[in-house]
């Protein structure tokens, strides 16, 4: 199982917009079969301000071909790529025991 995360970095005073924006992203992708995702930003918190993330998991990472993105999330992300300075995907295994004994751990 992975954790796949999207971190927009927003301009100041954009980063609500851009939550939204993520959201919906996200529930396009959802209706497509995708696993639910969460949304959260960094606004007013300690750590790095004006940052929204997208996180979900899914059980295998397979390439995000062209055929398979849903028309709307071409236009809600060009709508959010005008309010962010950075967008990165981040990719992390989850740590099962399974896995541990796999490498003769635990």
């Amino acid at each position: 199982m992975y954790v796949i995360r999207r971190v927009a970095k927003a301009q100041p005073g954009k980063v609500w917009q851009v939550a939204d924006l993520l959201g919906k992203i996200c529930a396009e992708y959802e209706n497509n079969g995708r696993p639910k995702g969460q949304v959260y930003v960094s606004q007013g918190m300690p750590g790095e301000p004006n940052v929204a993330y997208a996180e979900w998991t899914q059980p295998t990472i397979e390439p995000n071909w062209p055929s398979k993105v849903p028309p709307a999330v071409r236009t809600l992300n060009a709508e959010m790529q005008a309010m962010l300075n950075s967008y990165e995907i981040e990719f992390y295994e989850m740590v099962t025991s399974e896995k541990l004994s796999e490498r003769g751990i635990s």
